[in-house]
């Protein structure tokens, strides 16, 4: 008896080692991309059920050996969001997406679907990565020319648009605000901080990005919060080498 017993407790322990360790899952959208691969692999060492939101056509090669489910959908199309929510329990989204530069108000109607399927599966917690310079923000960093590149001025609108509807949707919502990325292989750099202070701009790293996710994943102090990602200790990187994220 006392061998079954043990047996028994080892296969439990065993379990709980190699399986989610939380009742509900996250659904990571944009988990395809540069950022959203690093949050889904320290998602998946957590122990946490991790969904991603794919189209047909997505690459999923960055996400090669990283244990995740996946859902069909578009964050275009409201019904495929709607539909990628009802499969099983999300305690929490986390949005790492890059809009395509093409769609007119693509971060306003993808936050709306999200949002609004979100909040009728019950979701507790949003973490949404967005641009310093969303919305008003633009306007605490006078230096950033940002009427010179066309069709940044409505981009950065579009951003500060998906921000509101987290924060109106009434799901606790957690904002990251990032600016010029180093390269993917950027080890963290030891440095980085969230700040409040909105009028913060400084080069991140994609690891420690996925850090502050982490650290802000049920964690009532990030709720209802604008966080600027800070880190003095970077310098700026060429243009050449920053790459988009998400779909």
């Amino acid at each position: 008896m006392n061998k079954v017993r043990t047996y028994f407790i080892s296969l439990i322990a065993g379990l709980a080692i190699s399986g989610p360790a939380f009742a509900d899952g996250i659904m990571l959208l944009g988990g395809t991309g540069q950022l959203g691969a690093r949050v889904a692999k320290l998602l998946v060492e957590a122990g946490e059920d991790v969904t991603v939101l794919v189209r047909e056509t997505s690459d999923r090669s960055a996400l090669d050996g990283i244990r995740v489910d996946y859902v069909i959908g578009d964050m275009s199309d409201e019904d495929s969001i709607k539909a990628a929510f009802g499969g099983k329990p999300y305690r929490a989204v986390i949005n790492t997406v890059r809009a395509p530069t093409e769609i007119p108000e693509f971060y306003l109607r993808s936050s709306t679907y999200v949002a609004n399927a979100a909040k009728a599966a019950g979701v507790k917690q949003i973490i949404h990565h967005g641009a310093v310079g969303a919305g008003s923000n633009r306007m605490l960093h006078p230096d950033v020319p940002w009427g010179r590149v066309p069709g940044l001025e409505a981009r950065m609108l579009d951003h500060g648009a998906a921000e509101e509807v987290f924060f109106s949707s009434g799901i606790p919502t957690t904002i990251i605000r990032n600016s010029r990325v180093w390269p993917d292989d950027t080890p963290p750099s030891g440095n980085a901080v969230l700040t409040e202070d909105r009028g913060t701009l400084t080069p991140i790293t994609r690891a420690d990005l996925a850090r502050f996710t982490m650290e802000c994943l049920d964690n009532p102090d990030c709720y209802g919060k604008v966080f600027h990602n800070k880190d003095d200790s970077l310098t700026w990187p060429p243009p050449s080498f920053v790459e988009g994220d998400g779909e």
